[in-house]
């Protein structure tokens, strides 16, 4: 069953990571829909996150040190993970709400909406299907938890440092050499019979990152805990 899911996860991260690719590229979406879209998910991602903390059940490594959110009671672990984690996503919030302005945002469902709900729909299933049926909060402690999801924040800070210094170049030289650093790709799609800006072009090569960076933390994270959680499913 857990192996099950984890190709489910796969493929939802790779059908949903296209055709927002797809969207930029082909159906014309604004490049600032793409950085909402970011923020979108890492806050769905946070809101998953503490019900994980709230539903953690998996065993500590050790006992908790000074630092350790273990030594709070369960309540108090998700109310700080909240203030941690929110103080990161009001701050992205603004920076992403600049990038979107200045690279364009489109509000249709099409463009917004449907991605928007699809992200929900993964992590919610993912929840449902590989957290609870799948028993992986036997797994998982809370410390665990609390930590997962920073990674993928990590990602957020790398696509808005780029989409700023895209939605505010700097003049002169040094927005001629940016310019140049994009032209090869956009050649490239152009050779292909999609000519697309240069804000296309720079969110086509977010996207590709952040496809990587999803399945590399699939990865890295669920190996040893899917086979806790199948010897517990026994």
């Amino acid at each position: 069953m857990a192996a099950r899911y984890r190709l489910f996860d796969i493929g939802w991260i790779l059908g949903t990571n296209l055709l927002v690719l797809a969207g930029v590229i082909a159906w014309g979406w604004p490049p600032g829909n793409v950085f909402l879209l970011f923020w979108i998910e890492n806050a769905v991602l946070g809101a998953i996150t503490a019900v994980r903390i709230a539903t953690a059940q998996g065993p500590a490594a050790q006992p908790p040190g000074p630092k350790s959110i273990l030594r709070f009671p369960r309540w108090g672990r998700v109310a700080f993970f909240v203030v941690h984690y929110g103080i990161f996503a009001v701050v992205h919030l603004v920076f992403v709400g600049l990038i979107a302005v200045g690279a364009g945002v489109s509000w249709s469902f099409w463009a917004l909406g449907l991605p928007a709900v699809l992200i929900g729909l993964r992590y919610a299933v993912d929840l449902a299907g590989g957290w609870f049926a799948g028993r992986q909060r036997f797994a998982t402690n809370a410390e665990q938890a609390f930590w997962s999801p920073y990674p993928r924040l990590i990602v957020l800070h790398v696509a808005t440092l780029l989409g700023f210094a895209f939605a505010t170049p700097p003049g002169g030289a040094s927005q001629a050499s940016w310019l140049a650093a994009l032209a090869p790709v956009r050649a490239w799609f152009d050779a292909l019979g999609y000519p697309i800006s240069d804000g296309a072009v720079l969110v086509a090569l977010l996207m590709v990152l952040k496809t990587i960076a999803d399945l590399a933390m699939i990865r890295r994270g669920t190996p040893r805990d899917l086979q806790v959680s199948m010897d517990l499913g026994r």
